[in-house]
């Protein structure tokens, strides 16, 4: 080995010594670490494979569409159109023409007719069904039946409920009856005499007179139209007379005509009053006149028989159907006597509320006598709060109300009406009471 190698060893051997003297000069891993981590801090974020991203973009595009598909696939409430399609107003009163049918139609397929002179509304409506308030007249009902169908009928105190079928009701608020006609399908009726839910079956009529407290099932003739409205006595005797089918027409007359519907609506015929003669009136007694509809020939034989005479005798029943005789015989001032006898005399009973609350109606209907109207429904309220006109009272007080022109009380009752009777026929009026009043307040 040369001078000069030595010389380069001992070099290298002195460099090496002199790093081991100083740490300093050592490699800093701590330190390195460090600037390692803040270099990945600054660096930008990784970028997601395209898959990835395409995945996540189409979960929240499903998920737009399944709520837009929500919405727009939600059931929507039926749609009803009025004869030749004027669009219908749930709560409006339909009223046909004294000639004419007026045919309703629904969007779901379904058609309701109702009859000349008939008067009814569209109380509610959803997408399964409506609720339909007949005040009066005749109704012919078709009902698509699908799943989840529900329709009601209100007629008076009484309810049909329905899923889907083809019947007939009618109903005539001056003698409180009833006549349900089932061609196909299956129907309930709940209300007075017939209790939550009296099914009928097809082929079948059934006839309803709280007033009377009778209950008729027969069987449904296809060949016969139905009767007109205020031809519905209960199975009258094969010598009844035919009666009047409007109770203001005054003397007797010829037969009306008849009046012709298209298929496949009902065929409705009317025949004038035959009043007995006094001779035979003398020898019949008023009650069996009653219980045959025959109002005129029973009032007649009421008076021969000596009116005051049995107001200050009969029973509080005979004085309940003397009251009716004599409204329905066109004699309101005979029926306040009757009825007025009948509170006098049995004060607090059942019959004595009745009598309270068919007072309130002659004095609405027949009188105009709207705030005389509402103290005998409040009455009625008061001493038969859950009774069978419990509704119907609480309803009128809302029209009386309205009609008079006071609005605070209007409101009133339109909130107890509504707070008792959430879907009750006079809903709709008791809620448009209450929206003028909200959009009169400033």
């Amino acid at each position: 080995m040369g001078k000069s190698e030595r010389s380069l060893i001992d070099l290298g051997r002195r460099v090496a010594a002199l790093q081991d003297q100083a740490p300093e000069a050592r490699l800093d891993h701590a330190r390195g670490r460090a600037r390692l981590g803040a270099a990945e801090l600054r660096a930008p974020p990784p970028t997601r494979p395209l898959a990835v991203r395409l995945s996540a973009m189409s979960a929240a595009a499903l998920l737009v569409i399944a709520i837009v598909a929500g919405v727009v696939t939600r059931p929507r409430p039926l749609q009803f159109s009025l004869g030749a399609g004027e669009p219908g107003a749930v709560g409006a009163w339909i009223a046909a023409s004294s000639t004419a049918e007026l045919p309703i139609r629904f969007s779901d397929g379904s058609w309701l007719l109702l009859a000349p002179g008939g008067r009814a509304r569209v109380a509610a409506i959803d997408a399964d069904g409506a609720e339909i308030a007949l005040e009066r007249g005749a109704l012919d009902l078709s009902i698509v039946h699908r799943d989840h169908t529900r329709w009601k009928v209100r007629v008076g105190p009484f309810q049909v409920h329905v899923i889907g079928t083809r019947f007939e009701t009618r109903w005539d608020p001056t003698t409180e009856q009833l006549v349900v006609a089932l061609r196909d399908g299956a129907i309930t009726v709940s209300g007075p005499l017939v209790g939550d839910a009296r099914a009928v079956r097809a082929g079948e009529r059934l006839t309803i007179s709280p007033a009377k407290g009778t209950l008729q099932v027969g069987a449904l003739d296809e060949a016969s139209a139905p009767a007109p409205m205020a031809m519905i006595p209960s199975a009258p005797a094969p010598s009844a007379q035919p009666v009047e089918v409007t109770p203001n027409v005054p003397s007797p007359g010829p037969p009306a005509r008849a009046v012709e519907a298209a298929p496949p609506s009902p065929r409705v015929r009317a025949s004038a009053e035959v009043t007995a003669a006094p001779a035979r009136l003398a020898a019949l007694d008023w009650r069996a006149l009653a219980l045959e509809a025959r109002y005129k020939d029973a009032l007649a034989a009421a008076e021969l028989e000596g009116f005051d005479a049995i107001c200050a005798a009969a029973s509080a029943g005979d004085l309940r159907i003397l009251g009716d005789v004599t409204r329905l015989g066109g004699n309101p001032a005979r029926a306040e006597q009757a009825f007025a006898s009948l509170r006098a005399r049995f004060p607090g009973s059942p019959e004595a509320a009745t009598a309270a609350f068919m007072l309130g109606r002659i004095a609405q209907d027949q009188s105009k006598d709207y705030a005389g109207a509402a103290g005998w429904f409040t009455r009625y309220l008061s001493e038969r709060p859950g009774g069978e006109n419990a509704a119907e009272a609480a309803g009128r007080l809302v029209e009386v109300a309205d009609k008079m022109g006071d609005e605070a009380g209007a409101r009133r009752a339109a909130e107890h009406y509504l707070a008792a009777h959430p879907s009750g026929p006079h809903a709709a009026y008791a809620r448009g009471v209450l929206a003028r009043g909200a959009r009169a307040t400033p």
